[in-house]
């Protein structure tokens, strides 16, 4: 019998990165918690590019899978803490790809959304694949950690299987130029993963999370993603607002209001969680 592979998908910009900062943990969990965060978990491993970073292969789920120059944790670690209790006896796989300050009118393009320039292909000209001409660089990255990551798998005799698609951006696309076009260029970039990776699928949800009110079109971004879940199949919106995720907490003293205080980063990894049931 084959075995599977239950991949989940991870993307988006800072706030999928995780800027919570780890030395706040002892604020907000009981020592065994943030054990278990340092620690990680067996049951839920990582492939993970996040900002200036990469795992290059699975290793388990734990805090530090966001930026080399800093001690912080994402919300990776709140979707294995929820499915390591939701399913202790399973097994998971998240693939993230995250990049701060990034955004969806131009570097999570995908290559139904418009024209892009990708970074991945400094030369565009001498790039023979029309994907990585048309795709904005984030959009590439990701494609190319997932191909990685199945090709992976395959070769170790599993069979793949994408269950999730958890998606934290729209920060840098909240302002009247970039809001009015997000919904048509979000609908191309996961209409554009499915057709790369439809064959993959097993009954592969997308949650898609709300950016916070210091934004200026945060309402915006947010009916867009709302709405979506709501006229979508298999989709589903958290809301981050009304589940009472802050920034303005941490640092303590001059808190870094673009990002998610730490327990509030593990919150928005359990919100992906909870709605992933197998």
């Amino acid at each position: 019998m084959n075995k599977k592979a239950r991949v989940i998908v991870l993307a988006g910009q800072s706030n999928a990165v995780g800027v919570g900062h780890v030395v706040y943990l002892p604020n907000h969990f009981d020592q065994s918690t943030i054990e278990q965060f340092t620690n990680g978990y067996n049951n839920i491993l990582i492939n993970y590019n996040s900002h200036d970073i990469k795992s290059n292969g699975f290793v388990k789920t734990t805090v530090g899978c966001t930026e080399r120059s800093k001690r912080t944790l994402g919300p990776e670690v709140g979707i294995a803490q929820t499915l390591s209790q939701k399913y202790p006896d399973e097994k998971f796989y998240i693939v993230k790809c995250a990049f701060g300050g990034t955004n969806l009118f131009n570097d999570w393009l995908s290559p139904s959304g418009g024209e892009a320039y990708s970074k991945l292909s400094h030369n565009n000209e001498n790039i023979q694949d029309e994907h990585y001409r048309t795709a904005g660089w984030c959009y590439n990255e990701l494609t190319a950690i997932t191909d990685e990551s199945l090709s992976f798998f395959e070769g170790e005799g599993f069979v793949p299987e994408i269950i999730a698609f958890c998606w934290m951006q729209g920060e840098s696309d909240a302002d009247k130029e970039h809001c009015v076009d997000y919904g048509t260029r979000y609908k191309a970039l996961l209409n554009d993963f499915t057709a790369r990776y439809g064959k993959y699928y097993c009954n592969c949800i997308f949650v898609d999370a709300g950016i916070s009110e210091i934004w200026q079109e945060y309402k915006a971004i947010n009916t867009i993603k709302e709405t979506h879940a709501k006229t979508t199949k298999n989709s589903f919106y958290v809301d981050t607002i009304a589940q009472g995720l802050t920034t303005l907490n941490e640092p303590e003293g001059e808190a870094d209001v673009a990002h998610y205080d730490c327990d509030c980063t593990v919150k928005l990894g359990n919100l992906f969680a909870e709605k992933i049931n197998l």
